[in-house]
């Protein structure tokens, strides 16, 4: 495919802003991740170097607040998921555009991108299983801390 200088500028363009934009859906999924693993690490920590057990009111209200930041934390990776994969297959699109997967645009013979990369994206979704699978384990060893100190008072 032939692109005008306009229509190589334009393009570009395009493929720099989904990669920008890219780039600051996986950063916010990492930072919602090691936020969650901190807070459920450092306060399993504090809770079990309390002197005084909880209360059984205090070990509910932190149980809800678990359970609802954890429902918040999947609703968002689930949104921020989605976004990768249209923004990847946006990126894909362009590279396409560009002439990455065509034979002889830009080496001899060969296509600069291999075939397997076209599948770009579907990749990545390691993100979102950080949040589905390690935040929730984190998030119940945090809450057997929290029940295991009111059994303390027992």
């Amino acid at each position: 495919m032939n692109l005008t200088d306009q229509q190589s500028e334009i393009l570009l363009e395009a493929y720099k802003k989904h990669a920008t934009e890219l780039l600051a859906i996986e950063e916010s999924q990492q930072k919602l991740t090691a936020l969650f693993l901190t807070i459920f690490g450092v306060g399993g920590s504090v809770i079990a170097a309390l002197k005084n057990p909880l209360t059984c009111a205090t070990q509910w209200g932190l149980t809800m607040i678990v359970v609802t930041a954890l429902a918040i934390g999947f609703l968002y990776t689930y949104k921020r998921g989605n976004a990768r994969i249209t923004v990847r297959m946006l990126l894909t699109r362009c590279e396409e555009a560009m002439g990455f997967y065509e034979a002889g645009a830009y080496l001899a013979g060969e296509k600069l991108y291999k075939d397997k990369y076209f599948d770009y994206s579907k990749k990545g979704a390691w993100l979102n299983y950080l949040m589905y699978f390690l935040v929730p384990a984190v998030a119940a060893g945090f809450l057997i801390v929290v029940w295991a100190s009111g059994q303390a008072a027992t």
